[in-house]
């Protein structure tokens, strides 16, 4: 697996973003989402993130004397299981997290970029909201949001109907001035 070390550079960075927007390109369309880097530039950090386990190659094929190479982010990057995920280091799960965060912000990027945005009428919406919380609170405000959510999912296109992405992002903090560390809270 990968260091998250390796998108801490600029260009890797936007390289995984772009990518994470589909499913394969090679780096000509690489290069052509991102111009203003030079393409035996792009070509070097590309290598570099395949020799990381953050892109594979999907296929390769010969043009003209060279090999043009296919390449998508590394699935097991994109949604793991929890079960995956209970498998991994701590700098393998920051990596994860560093992808996952790179997918909000291209995808907050695009919507910024696609026209006039209108947060309110969109109903675009990012907060963070601390709570105190037990394991079975937490299991059941789960449990109340994919109530709420499953029926959305088999929603089709339609009329006045607009594709969204909801993004959950739960973490326990640790807190030195909260009453005692009951079930469920970070301890300080």
């Amino acid at each position: 697996m990968a260091t998250s070390s390796v998108l801490l550079h600029p260009i890797r960075l936007r390289i995984v973003q772009t990518l994470l927007g589909v499913d394969e390109l090679t780096t000509i369309r690489v290069h052509e989402q991102m111009p203003d880097v030079p393409i035996a530039t792009l070509y070097r950090h590309m290598a570099q993130l395949v020799s990381h386990g953050l892109l594979e190659v999907v296929s390769e094929r010969q043009i003209r004397g060279a090999s043009e190479k296919t390449y998508r982010v590394n699935p097991g990057l994109v949604n793991p299981s929890q079960d995956e995920l209970a498998a991994l280091s701590r700098e393998d799960l920051l990596t994860m997290f560093t992808v996952f965060s790179s997918g909000l912000i291209r995808d907050f990027a695009a919507y910024v970029q696609a026209g006039e945005p209108d947060l309110a009428a969109d109903r675009v919406s990012f907060a963070q909201a601390d709570f105190w919380a037990t394991t079975a609170e937490v299991d059941e405000f789960f449990r109340a949001l994919m109530g709420a959510l499953t029926p959305l999912l088999s929603n089709t296109a339609g009329e006045g109907r607009r594709r969204r992405k909801l993004t959950t992002i739960l973490v326990p903090r640790a807190e030195s001035d909260g009453p005692g560390n009951a079930e469920g809270q970070a301890s300080g």
